[in-house]
């Protein structure tokens, strides 16, 4: 596993060690390759590879395994973790804590010795008809309200965001793309630092405004083409067209999911290029050019 691929899950981890009291800034990781560990630097991450506590060592801490192989032969005074990825703790091995299994594979023998196991069950989703409606209907109102007072009080915000993406689409798709995945990271790695934690998670809260403020301006494009006069309602009409489409992509496979995530990265692009829809969006043209 990649550390970009990792992100996700080491972000988990970070805010698991946070809520329990350790120090993230003790934390070390394993991305790949076969390694030995005789010594824990209060929490170690396997995200890759084969790590082994051997048989003759005995180390203090946390392991969290999120991807790769963790073994454990030797004692380990405190507790094992696995999210994803495959644990085995061996005959005579020693785990004073919890082995908690979220996903992935465990193998507990009998001969270890361990604090207690526990196993995390997932609630099973409900796809019952009715609690899909509602989450429709609960997405439909919170655009519809924003899209509503936003033509009504604002309809040149939304107005450059539109032209935004009828007239250079490409451009923010690619901006979209750009600037949604740095951002990502950006405030992935910021939450790996306590201080910026907070920081973290309201920079990407406010990065899925934008993905919505995207969704509400294409919502209003198709309002727009609707034969309806009145703007506010045209734009609510709009948007409740634009969600039914989208979860009908979402039932093609795999094309589906990647037109979704498209038609996001352009919406997301729009917003960026229009300043949130302060001024048009004009490409850079180049002097002499054609």
């Amino acid at each position: 596993m990649s550390p970009t691929e990792a992100i996700p899950l080491l972000v988990v981890v970070l805010l698991m060690i946070s809520i329990g009291g350790g120090d993230v800034q003790e934390m070390s990781v394993t991305f790949q390759g076969d390694s030995a560990v005789d010594s824990l630097a209060d929490v170690h991450v396997v995200a890759g590879g084969v790590t082994t506590v051997p048989g003759d060592a005995a180390v203090d801490g946390d392991l969290y395994v999120i991807g790769g192989t963790a073994v454990v032969e030797g004692t380990v005074d405190g507790g094992v973790t696995l999210l994803n990825g495959n644990l085995s703790v061996t005959d005579g091995a020693t785990v004073t804590g919890t082995v908690q299994t979220y996903s992935g594979s465990a193998t507990v023998s009998s001969g270890a010795s361990v604090g207690r196991v526990s196993q995390f069950e997932a609630p099973t989703p409900s796809s019952s008809p009715a609690q899909q409606i509602g989450g429709f209907l609960l997405q439909f109102l919170v655009l519809g309200a924003f899209g509503w007072w936003l033509v009504e009080r604002h309809p040149h915000l939304v107005g450059n965001v539109g032209a935004a993406i009828t007239e250079h689409a490409l451009v923010s798709a690619v901006v979209g793309s750009l600037g949604a995945t740095t951002l990502l990271v950006l405030f992935v790695y910021m939450a790996f630092t306590l201080v910026l934690l907070p920081v973290a998670l309201v920079g990407l809260f406010a990065e899925f405004l934008v993905v919505l403020y995207g969704q509400t301006v294409f919502g209003y494009l198709v309002g727009t083409r609707l034969p309806i006069e009145h703007d506010g309602v045209a734009t609510i009409a709009g948007i409740a067209a634009f969600l039914l489409a989208l979860e009908l992509l979402g039932l093609v496979p795999y094309l589906g999911g990647i037109a979704q995530l498209a038609v996001a990265a352009v919406g997301f692009g729009a917003v960026l290029n229009t300043y949130f829809g302060l001024q048009r969006f004009e490409p850079i043209t180049i002097p002499g050019g054609t």
